[in-house]
């Protein structure tokens, strides 16, 4: 299929919202089109070259999504809440319309099989990801409930990627890893990393806030 495509600093997961502020024209042309038409695109992760201008190298994967609230602003400008739907891989930019625009092809999340390696990270991701989720959010003074986590595994790892607190970089690696065994795998990975770091973190934070409150009399 061929849909318009948006490169950002941002790595886009199926179900993660996303919020864009539109200035440039070229991408208002393509806001009123996908508004008039009521069509998807697609939200790739730069590789090279800039936001504004036209000269952004994209990653080869990415997320189609949707526009589910629009405000133009009396500037012209839009204010958009879009969805990410399903992944894709990026076949050929075609020219440009006078946004970018380019040739997809979806990746079908639903095929996956189960086995002891998939079920094995799917059991680490699921009791490390709420540790992790609780301490990291303790660092800003946070707190939440139980979390209900997505029982698929292609959704389990777009739901949680989201939360994670790591460079674009990483997060479209885990984007880009195609089968659930795998993707479900380095997230367990990903998460044993994150919850070590997080925790000295938290520990350094607090040592740092209670002696800031100094000797209690």
């Amino acid at each position: 299929m061929e849909i318009p495509l948006f490169p950002l600093r941002t790595v886009l997961f199926p179900g993660m919202p996303l919020q864009l502020r539109i200035f440039e024209e070229r991408y208002k042309v393509m806001t009123r089109e996908l508004l008039a038409n009521d069509t998807p695109f697609g939200v790739l992760l730069i590789q090279e070259g800039d936001e504004v201008g036209g000269n952004a190298k994209p990653h080869p994967v990415g997320t189609t999504a949707v526009i589910e609230e629009a405000q133009e602003g009396a500037d012209g400008n839009f204010f958009l809440q879009a969805k990410g739907v399903q992944r894709f891989r990026l076949v050929r930019m075609l020219a440009p319309r006078p946004y970018p625009y380019g040739e997809v092809e979806l990746i079908d999340d639903r095929d996956w099989a189960p086995s002891p390696a998939l079920s094995h990270a799917l059991e680490s991701v699921r009791a490390t990801f709420p540790v992790y989720f609780r301490l990291a959010l303790a660092l800003t003074d946070q707190w939440t409930r139980g979390l209900r986590l997505p029982n698929d595994p292609q959704a389990l790892v777009n739901f949680v990627a989201q939360w994670l607190q790591v460079d674009e970089e990483a997060k479209q690696r885990l984007l880009e890893l195609e089968s659930a065994s795998d993707r479900v795998g380095h997230l367990a990975e990903m998460l044993d990393e994150l919850l070590t770091r997080t925790r000295e973190q938290v520990a350094t934070y607090h040592r740092g806030k209670f002696r800031s409150l100094g000797p209690i009399n």
